[in-house]
C-alpha cells in the first residue's frame, strides 16, 4: 500500500494551551490491518477514512499508549468503578447508523464539550456518519454500554485489528457523569480484547499535562511508543524518564 502524506495546520492544540495543531494525513477506502497496526505505533490515528499523526512544531508531547490483556493492574479506585458499573450491558455490534447512537453523540458534544456544531440536521447525521460510522476498516465496530432498562448510556467506536483493540472515540450519556464511564470503560474494552483473543488495547494518545490526556497513565503497567518501538512502563514516572532521557 502506498502512502502520500500530506500536511495541514489545524489551529490551536486541543490539548495543551497556547500550542499549534499540525498533522500529517493519509486517506484510504481500504487499509491493510496488519499495516494500521504498525502505524499505531508512529503516531498515526484514524478518524473516518483519515489517518493522521500529529505533527506539530516543536512539541512531541502526544504519546502512543496501549495496554497488555494479560498485564493490566486495576488500582483500587478502578475497581470500585467496575461495582458502580456493573449494571451496565456490554454488547459489540457492526459500525452502524442508529438515530439512538447520533442522539447521545450529539448531546456528548455539546454538554461535555461546549461544542454546538453537531446540530439535529441531516448535515450534522453526515457528518457523524462520516466520522465514526464510515469506516475503510472492516472490523469496525461499537461497543454498546446499555443500562438494565436498555437505554444507551455510552459507545466505544473500535477497529478491531489482528492484534488488538483500537480505540477510535468514546461518548456517553452526559446524565451518567457520576459513573466515570468513560474511565471505566477503558478496563471493560481490555477484558473485551481478550474475548477476541487479541493482545493488545491501544488507547490512542497519552498527553502529559493535559487535563484531559494525562488520566491514559493511570493505567498500569502500560507500553509507549518511542520511535515506532513499543516500550514497557510500571507507571507514569517511568516513562517520563524514559522519554525524557531519549
Amino acid at each position: 500500500m502506498q502512502i502520500l502524506l500530506r500536511e495541514r495546520d489545524c489551529g490551536p492544540c486541543p490539548y495543551l494551551e497556547g500550542r499549534a495543531w499540525r498533522i500529517r494525513h493519509f486517506s484510504s477506502s481500504l487499509v491493510d490491518l496488519a499495516l494500521y497496526e504498525e502505524l499505531l505505533a508512529r503516531g498515526f490515528r484514524r478518524s473516518g477514512s483519515s489517518f493522521y499523526m500529529n505533527a506539530c512544531p516543536g512539541c512531541g508531547s502526544c504519546v502512543p499508549v496501549r495496554l497488555s490483556v494479560g498485564g493490566f493492574e486495576p488500582t483500587a479506585s478502578q475497581r470500585r468503578l467496575g461495582r458502580r458499573n456493573a449494571d451496565l450491558r456490554l454488547e459489540l455490534l457492526p459500525a452502524s447508523y442508529t438515530e439512538e447512537r447520533f442522539d447521545l453523540y450529539r448531546r456528548y458534544l455539546k454538554e461535555r464539550h461546549g461544542d454546538d456544531s453537531a446540530g439535529d440536521g441531516d448535515e450534522a447525521r453526515a457528518a457523524y456518519r462520516s466520522f465514526l460510522v464510515e469506516s475503510p476498516v472492516p472490523g469496525t465496530s461499537i461497543a454498546e454500554y446499555r443500562r438494565p432498562d436498555g437505554s444507551l448510556a455510552a459507545t466505544g467506536y473500535l477497529d478491531v485489528l489482528p492484534g488488538g483493540l483500537s480505540s477510535v472515540y468514546f461518548a456517553f450519556d452526559p446524565k451518567e457523569s457520576k459513573r466515570s464511564v468513560g474511565t471505566w470503560s477503558v478496563g471493560r474494552e481490555l477484558e473485551l480484547a481478550a474475548s477476541l483473543g487479541k493482545r493488545y488495547y491501544y488507547l490512542g494518545f497519552w498527553v502529559p499535562g493535559s487535563e484531559k490526556m494525562d488520566y491514559k497513565a493511570d493505567f498500569r503497567p502500560f507500553e509507549f511508543a518511542l520511535d515506532g518501538t513499543w516500550r514497557p512502563a510500571r507507571d507514569r514516572s517511568e516513562a517520563l524518564a524514559a522519554l525524557e532521557s531519549a
